[in-house]
């Protein structure tokens, strides 16, 4: 399992390369993700050509709301889709809001004296553990969600993002035969 953001994949179609590239850059122009304008669904056409194309998220609303940040498909076979998609700005999002929240939980640990608060006001701790075994429970947590949450959020990510590049292929492959 790796941690990068990225995935690749083939999807099979039904439509030639003179089809499908075209109906998926209608596609981009009418609304990726849904087919119609949506404010968190602005993605461009940075790149074309017979047999292939590149989509970048136009912005941050965009490059965090699914994590199609750029995705590149190409038709090198007949009946197929090469794509690979990185999603590095989702990524950074996702890493640079832990980790921020990450740097808040270990500066209030810190500062404040858990273990007299702990102490004091036994309803805040696990009460089958020690005072030490909270505060150990309190800095892994900290340290859980604030450090290794975001990469295993990309690893996760990735499945659900295969499924939708997935349906988004044959989808504009749909309209392509059709079209």
């Amino acid at each position: 399992m790796s941690l990068a953001p990225d995935i690749q994949g083939v999807v099979r179609i039904h439509s030639s390369a003179d089809q499908f590239v075209p109906a998926f850059r209608d596609r981009v122009g009418a609304g990726l993700l849904a087919g119609r304008p949506h404010p968190r669904s602005n993605y461009r056409v940075v790149e074309a050509g017979p047999s292939r194309v590149q989509v970048r998220a136009a912005d941050w609303w965009t490059a965090i709301n699914v994590g199609l940040n750029e995705i590149e498909l190409r038709l090198s076979e007949p009946g197929s889709v090469h794509y690979r998609v990185r999603f590095w700005r989702w990524a950074l999002y996702a890493i640079g809001l832990s980790g921020i929240l990450g740097l808040i939980g270990v500066v209030l640990l810190l500062t404040v004296d858990v273990r007299v608060y702990l102490g004091d006001q036994p309803a805040s701790r696990l009460s089958s553990l020690s005072i030490d075994q909270n505060l150990l429970v309190a800095w892994a947590m900290v340290f859980f969600w604030g450090f290794a949450w975001p990469w295993l959020l990309i690893a996760l990510h990735k499945s659900p993002l295969r499924r939708l590049v997935a349906r988004l292929i044959s989808e504009v492959d749909r309209q392509a035969v059709s079209g």
